[in-house]
């Protein structure tokens, strides 16, 4: 039986339809919507499962299709599937683990009553925690926010005020505040607040892997348009090997862009917004790391990238490069790239042809390097600092070309941290005089919710495209294959321990889109115990308090090599020596770190496998991800954004990684 929240939306529908044929002329398409059922909420101790993005097959190369497209006018009649309910204790065929069930209840039991009891739920608050519809929040978040605005890092608070609405011209960094967040390390930012008033929005483009139709479609006005992508495999209809297109609701297309392999391995995992506002004509550009369901807004902890990009200004040049960067490697000109690689074009020429005439961005253009994108002539980016790292799925070949591998990927990254000016071997020449040029060594610290499986040369080739070291790279795509040598850049890798995610506030039942088998901590075990390897497995546990991460975040520290001479950091210029033959060109200051955040695990599927030669790399990927690199220049910086405890606590003897398939909430992950 429906209940009364699905009549009622129901209702809002059929009169949204009845109104818009009101107001305007039949589209030439004839189509019908079935309302969704709405799901109902994630309660705590629900059990929730999304099943891992990283994929164990190897790759197999095709041919791509010459952009064959499905069109349907019709909406789905399904709801995107719900979660699996929480399983019955005593079920299944081992009692052995449904005892473990059951002493896990009585545990969270005893911890709730020794943390004492919950204040009861205002109505707002029930609201927030339930649906995240309330755009004010209570009035202490407000203040958290005001105080983490006023004192927080350099990255992730320069804002401005638009109408009382915090807005974020040069790029921000912001965990998303969720309800079992207990201490505001860093700063915070809501749902609500991310998409604004739902009658500014002129129309949007949104990615994500996975959604709750019935719950997002509420946060618009039926009347906006919205151009969806999503995963083929987790869509009704869809077909894995070609770009599809369907209408959802009405206003809606979703498309689902084409998987590379055959067998149908790899997912679309991008998550990312790109909200056009109707009042002052400016996009603001989200970059996350969260799906659209609700258990993602409320109960995981995530973070997203925000930048407000105002509307162009006749006459002058609305894109910055970053140093080193050439044409077609601005931040514009690769989300346009993304766009039309994961079948946007195709749904704003559905767009146009059933009616919306009048969006802000029509078509996305040739994509030749030499003529700029709708993207890049049309808003101002000069205020930007990140740098834009996608992949998406299939062969790359070449560092030239019309599909080099340095705009994907692995090698995309390597591009960004050269960029940057982060890269080991990238700096000014030293010429004649007393000066000598620093050296740097690095530290990565890689934090996501699903394993990968990883070999030592997959290790080795990751780690130079992180140092940003092209010309390393190509010799060791040149090297033997035979011997890996050791590694001197140290490598992190951050996964939460069993106990780590028991002692959440969700316990065992909260851990179901977190992933890593026992074959994969095997390998890892074995890679750790290697010090020439140089690779570690350390727990993740969020600053915030007992909440489990579905963060993807990589920290990429510069540390000043031991034998490196010259002046301290502080000093470094450019200077000009009494004598006229002795010129010393000091290397521009490096910064603290980098940062990586987005919707790339660190798996293989999501950052590709690069082989071939140093002439001629190729690159393939399996999945299709998003994600930004930006300069964090001081400690502070770092402290103002990385999501984990840190120093990381190393494991222990006994300890092990939290494995969803081995828990007796979750009996179908395995």
């Amino acid at each position: 039986m429906e209940s009364e929240d699905d009549a009622d939306f129901a209702r809002a529908i059929a009169l949204s339809l009845e109104d818009k044929k009101k107001k305007r002329p039949q589209s030439p398409t004839k189509r019908s919507v079935v309302a969704p059922k709405r799901k109902a909420p994630v309660h705590e101790h629900e059990v929730v499962v999304i099943s891992s993005d990283e994929d164990e097959e190897p790759i197999v190369e095709v041919s791509r299709p010459k952009k064959p497209l499905k069109i349907s006018a019709k909406p789905e009649k399904k709801a995107e599937p719900s979660p699996p309910p929480p399983p019955a204790i005593g079920a299944g065929p081992l009692s052995l683990l449904g005892d473990r069930a059951q002493m896990e209840r009585e545990r969270l039991a005893r911890q709730k009553r020794l943390r004492g009891p919950s204040p009861p739920p205002t109505a707002s608050s029930a609201d927030d925690d339930d649906e995240d519809v309330d755009e004010s929040g209570s009035e202490g978040s407000a203040r958290k926010r005001a105080r983490l605005d006023a004192s927080g890092s350099a990255i992730a608070t320069k804002t401005a005020a638009a109408g009382g609405r915090r807005t974020f011209p040069t790029g921000a960094i912001l965990r998303i505040e969720t309800r079992h967040a207990e201490r505001a390390e860093t700063p915070g930012i809501r749902l609500t607040e991310i998409l604004g008033p739902r009658e500014d929005i002129e129309f949007a483009i949104i990615s994500s892997y996975c959604i709750d139709l019935p719950w997002f479609y509420a946060f618009f006005d039926p009347a906006t348009p919205v151009v969806l992508v999503g995963d083929p495999k987790l869509t009704p209809g869809a077909d894995v090997m070609h770009t599809t297109l369907k209408n959802v609701f009405p206003n809606w297309v979703r498309v689902c862009p084409a998987l590379a392999n055959t067998a149908g391995h790899g997912c679309m995992h991008m998550k990312f917004m790109l909200l056009f506002s109707k009042s002052t004509g400016a996009i603001r550009v989200v970059v996350s790391t969260a799906n659209l369901i609700q258990y993602d807004w409320r109960d995981m902890e995530n973070y997203v990238y925000i930048q407000d990009v105002a509307k162009a200004t006749p006459g002058r040049n609305m894109v910055k490069l970053l140093s080193g960067e050439k044409p077609g490697e601005s931040f514009p000109a690769v989300l346009a790239g993304v766009l039309r690689g994961t079948g946007v074009e195709e749904a704003l020429t559905i767009m146009l042809q059933q009616g919306h005439t009048s969006l802000p961005i029509e078509t996305l253009g040739s994509g030749s390097s030499k003529t700029k994108s709708v993207l890049e002539t049309g808003w101002d980016w000069t205020q930007g600092r990140a740098a834009l790292v996608p992949s998406v799925a299939g062969k790359w070949e070449g560092w030239a070309g019309t599909r080099p591998v340095v705009g994907q990927g692995q090698t995309r990254l390597m591009r960004a941290v050269q960029t940057l000016g982060c890269a080991l071997d990238q700096g000014g020449a030293v010429g004649k005089g007393k000066g000598k040029g620093k050296a740097y060594d690095l530290e990565l610290d890689c934090l996501g919710s699903s394993i990968g499986t990883y070999s030592a040369p997959w290790l080795a080739a990751f780690r130079l495209c992180a140092a940003g070291r092209s010309t390393a790279l190509q010799s060791w795509l040149d090297r033997s294959k035979k011997k890996v040598p050791a590694q001197t850049i140290p490598l992190r890798l951050l996964f939460p321990t069993l106990e780590t995610i028991r002692n959440t506030k969700l316990g065992e039942p909260g851990g179901g889109t977190l992933f890593c088998r026992r074959t994969q901590w095997g390998k890892m075990s074995t890679l750790a115990a290697d010090e020439g390897a140089k690779f570690e497995v350390r727990d993740a546990r969020s600053r915030s308090g007992p909440v489990a991460m579905h963060t993807k975040m990589i920290l990429g520290t510069l540390r000043l090599a031991s034998s490196s001479t010259g002046k301290d950091e502080e000093e470094d210029s450019v200077t000009e020596d009494s004598s006229d033959d002795e010129i010393e060109v000091i290397e521009p200051k490096k910064p603290h770190a980098w940062i990586y955040v987005g919707s790339h695990n660190f798996t293989p599927s999501a950052w590709g496998n690069i082989s071939g030669s140093g002439f001629n790399p190729v690159l393939n990927i399996s999945n299709y991800e998003l994600g930004v690199v930006l300069r964090l220049e001081t400690p502070a910086d770092a402290d103002g954004v990385v999501a984990w405890e840190r120093p990381a606590r190393k494991y222990a003897r006994g300890d092990v990684p939290w494995m969803q398939e081995e828990s007796p909430f979750h009996p179908n992950s395995g």
